[in-house]
């Protein structure tokens, strides 16, 4: 209870706060694609095109928690071995990161790719006005599942190797400055489909911005 160590304990809080608020930002960006995405399909789908797009926000938090657990499995892992400077040990905790989200993304979207009846059937009747829309745009929908899943977990290696600026940016870019954009621009230029394809297209983008960053760094780091 000294006043030192009392003071290192919050210098302590204060560092867990600052590593972890990309998290925290992670979890407010599935609050602004609802969100959004709710006020697009209104405008261009009317209640039956929100309740269409209700369904697919049904399995979102799904989608977040298997990116969130690929990532919090890896944490301990990459962020001991980052510590204690064991190089080759990141990289294959890493590698192995990767592989393991995209595996899991692609088995995730080939669900809703192949059988979107089924899934929209658990809860509604598909042939109603909102189970048709949500049976037609749920396999647009599909094609950002991967990047969904592979972004959240990328956020969560940044983290536990303590970039935390890539972090925030990676998290800001899925959630809002990519995001707002395509569901303002892509259902003018595609119509019902661009709607569905604002997630995806969104995810798509984020995931070049991070390799892009990613090659830049490994290049810097070997020159």
């Amino acid at each position: 209870m000294s006043r030192t160590s009392l003071l290192l304990t919050l210098r302590n809080i204060g560092y867990q706060c600052k590593v972890g608020s990309s998290t925290l930002l992670g979890e407010l960006t599935l609050a602004v694609l609802i969100f959004v995405g709710n006020l697009t399909f209104m405008k261009y789908l009317g209640d039956a095109g929100v309740g269409a797009f209700g369904i697919a926000c049904y399995y979102m938090p799904f989608f977040f928690m298997v990116g969130n657990a690929i990532a919090q499995s890896a944490q301990p892992i990459l962020s001991y071995n980052y510590g204690i400077s064991r190089w080759r040990e990141v990289r294959e905790a890493r590698r192995l990161l990767f592989l393991t989200s995209l595996c899991i993304g692609a088995s995730v979207a080939l669900l809703f790719v192949g059988i979107p009846d089924k899934l929209v059937a658990l809860f509604v009747d598909i042939d109603s006005l909102a189970g048709r829309i949500a049976v037609h745009g749920f396999p647009y929908f599909a094609t950002g599942i991967i990047f969904f899943i592979l972004n959240v977990s990328v956020i969560g290696y940044y983290q536990s190797v303590e970039q935390i600026r890539q972090a925030t940016l990676f998290v800001f870019l899925r959630g809002c400055i990519l995001l707002i954009p395509s569901f303002l621009l892509l259902p003018r230029l595609l119509g019902t489909e661009g709607i569905w394809l604002s997630m995806p297209v969104t995810e798509l983008l984020t995931t070049l911005v991070v390799l892009a960053l990613f090659l830049r760094t490994r290049s810097s780091a070997r020159a």
